[in-house]
Protein backbone atom coordinates (compact mmCIF):
# COMPACT_ATOMS: atom_id res chain seq x y z
CA UNK A 1 0.00 0.00 0.00
CA UNK A 2 2.03 3.35 -0.99
CA UNK A 3 1.36 6.72 1.32
CA UNK A 4 -1.07 8.11 -0.91
CA UNK A 5 -3.47 5.00 -0.51
CA UNK A 6 -3.01 4.96 3.34
CA UNK A 7 -3.96 8.87 3.49
CA UNK A 8 -6.58 7.95 2.16
CA UNK A 9 -7.79 5.66 4.65
CA UNK A 10 -7.15 7.88 7.70
CA UNK A 11 -4.61 11.01 7.89
CA UNK A 12 -2.49 11.74 10.73
CA UNK A 13 -5.32 14.49 11.62
CA UNK A 14 -8.01 12.33 11.72
CA UNK A 15 -6.20 10.00 13.98
CA UNK A 16 -5.75 12.07 16.29
CA UNK A 17 -9.37 13.92 16.04
CA UNK A 18 -10.44 9.80 16.87
CA UNK A 19 -7.62 9.12 20.16
CA UNK A 20 -9.01 12.38 21.80
CA UNK A 21 -12.47 11.29 21.16
CA UNK A 22 -11.76 7.99 23.10
CA UNK A 23 -9.68 9.45 25.70
CA UNK A 24 -12.67 11.83 26.20
CA UNK A 25 -15.09 9.01 26.43
CA UNK A 26 -12.62 6.93 28.82
CA UNK A 27 -12.46 10.17 30.84
CA UNK A 28 -16.55 10.47 30.99
CA UNK A 29 -17.15 6.82 31.84
CA UNK A 30 -14.34 6.92 34.87
CA UNK A 31 -16.30 10.20 36.00
CA UNK A 32 -19.81 8.25 35.91
CA UNK A 33 -18.21 5.40 37.72
CA UNK A 34 -16.82 7.72 40.78
CA UNK A 35 -19.99 9.50 40.98
CA UNK A 36 -21.25 9.67 44.86
CA UNK A 37 -24.22 7.77 45.80
CA UNK A 38 -27.50 9.08 46.23
CA UNK A 39 -28.24 7.66 49.41
CA UNK A 40 -25.98 5.07 52.32
CA UNK A 41 -26.84 2.74 54.16
CA UNK A 42 -26.28 2.80 58.43
CA UNK A 43 -23.61 0.86 58.16
CA UNK A 44 -21.96 2.58 55.19
CA UNK A 45 -22.74 5.81 57.09
CA UNK A 46 -21.09 4.61 60.39
CA UNK A 47 -18.07 3.47 58.73
CA UNK A 48 -17.48 6.90 56.47
CA UNK A 49 -17.83 8.97 59.60
CA UNK A 50 -16.75 6.96 62.23
CA UNK A 51 -19.82 7.36 64.23
CA UNK A 52 -21.56 4.06 65.82
CA UNK A 53 -24.01 2.19 64.01
CA UNK A 54 -26.56 2.61 66.79
CA UNK A 55 -26.10 6.24 67.05
CA UNK A 56 -26.87 6.79 63.13
CA UNK A 57 -29.63 5.07 63.28
CA UNK A 58 -31.18 6.88 66.14
CA UNK A 59 -30.38 9.68 64.69
CA UNK A 60 -31.96 8.54 61.47
CA UNK A 61 -35.63 7.91 63.67
CA UNK A 62 -35.41 11.18 65.35
CA UNK A 63 -34.74 13.13 62.25
CA UNK A 64 -31.13 14.53 63.00
CA UNK A 65 -29.97 12.76 59.89
CA UNK A 66 -32.05 13.31 56.63
CA UNK A 67 -33.29 10.08 55.75
CA UNK A 68 -35.87 7.99 54.96
CA UNK A 69 -37.32 4.31 54.87
CA UNK A 70 -39.87 2.79 52.84
CA UNK A 71 -41.09 0.51 55.38
CA UNK A 72 -40.77 -0.02 58.94
CA UNK A 73 -38.70 -2.82 58.69
CA UNK A 74 -36.95 -1.49 55.99
CA UNK A 75 -33.26 -0.52 56.28
CA UNK A 76 -32.69 3.40 56.60
CA UNK A 77 -31.80 5.61 53.26
CA UNK A 78 -29.27 8.30 54.58
CA UNK A 79 -29.20 11.16 52.43
CA UNK A 80 -25.40 11.68 50.37
CA UNK A 81 -25.52 15.69 51.42
CA UNK A 82 -25.79 14.12 55.34
CA UNK A 83 -22.48 12.70 54.65
CA UNK A 84 -20.92 16.46 53.92
CA UNK A 85 -22.74 18.30 56.47
CA UNK A 86 -21.43 15.75 59.37
CA UNK A 87 -17.89 16.32 58.35
CA UNK A 88 -18.16 20.39 58.04
CA UNK A 89 -19.80 20.17 61.58
CA UNK A 90 -17.20 17.98 62.56
CA UNK A 91 -14.17 20.23 61.36
CA UNK A 92 -16.36 23.35 62.70
CA UNK A 93 -16.29 21.21 66.46
CA UNK A 94 -12.42 21.25 65.88
CA UNK A 95 -11.75 24.79 65.31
Amino acid sequence: MTKEEINQLATVKDLEAFRKEIINDVKGLLDKRKSPKDFYSPKEFSYATGMKYSTVVYRCKTGKLKARQDNPNCSWQIDTEEIERFKEEANENVA
